[in-house]
């Protein structure tokens, strides 16, 4: 699962990116030291630490244990710079349910065709698991309803989606929040999880990017979020 992290690591990641990206640091150099950096960004040691990881499961940084933090030599850097300042930007709930709208069904449609026996079971598991929290009112459901649409994803093979999964995080943890004030969207959450979860159990492309279309639409319904 990618890692989103917090507003302030995301922020330092954004600071750190903006040093790569006008050329302090180029592709294989080492970033200076923890103390040093966390100093000049004025943040806390760990709070760097939350950011260099956001970095690292986005491609754009190695931590090599005992050695340092190097500047990978990707390609994409760029581009997936510009992915990290989007979590960052102030949008409101239709913005981002509109985005999930556009992306996720298709993206169940393609993890129906492409996902491996293993990643198929995993996605099962964290259904299952997200339901049983649901039902239980525990405050973990936020992760694994994350947990759930990640893998969903991620079993689609294009870096681009699984690039889009911090804004898919933050989509769904807006949407929880919502939930909270809105029981009914509990009991058609794990209705329309089911369905989608059955269709990738079956293979059935269409009817897995149909049922993750009607979940979002529904969700949108029922937070009131204007339908264009």
């Amino acid at each position: 699962m990618a890692y989103s992290g917090n507003a302030l690591s995301v922020r330092a990641a954004d600071r750190i990116m903006d040093m790569i990206t006008h050329g302090r640091f180029r592709p294989g150099d080492k970033l200076p030291n923890e103390l040093e950096l966390a100093g000049e960004l004025e943040i806390s040691r760990t709070t760097l630490r939350e950011a260099l990881r956001i970095l690292a499961t986005r491609g754009l940084v190695e931590v090599r244990r005992g050695v340092g933090t190097f500047v990978t030599r990707s390609q994409s850097i760029h581009a997936d710079y510009d992915v990290l300042r989007i979590q960052n930007t102030n949008v409101n709930t239709k913005d981002l349910y509109e985005m999930r709208l556009m992306f996720e069904p298709q993206a169940a449609r393609y993890a129906c065709l492409r996902a491996t026996d293993e990643e198929i079971e995993t996605i099962l598991r964290f259904g299952e698991l997200d339901e049983q929290r649901i039902r239980q009112g525990d405050p973990l459901w936020d992760e694994s309803e994350q947990q759930f649409h990640n893998a969903v994803a991620s079993a689609t093979h294009n870096p681009f989606i699984t690039a889009l999964l911090p804004i898919f995080n933050r989509a769904i943890h807006r949407g929880i929040i919502l939930a909270n004030e809105a029981p009914q969207v509990v009991e058609m959450t794990i209705h329309d999880h089911r369905l989608i979860m059955q269709y990738l159990r079956e293979r059935n492309a269409e009817g897995a990017r149909t049922a993750m279309y009607l979940h979002i639409i529904n969700t949108m319904r029922e937070f009131s979020i204007e339908l264009d």
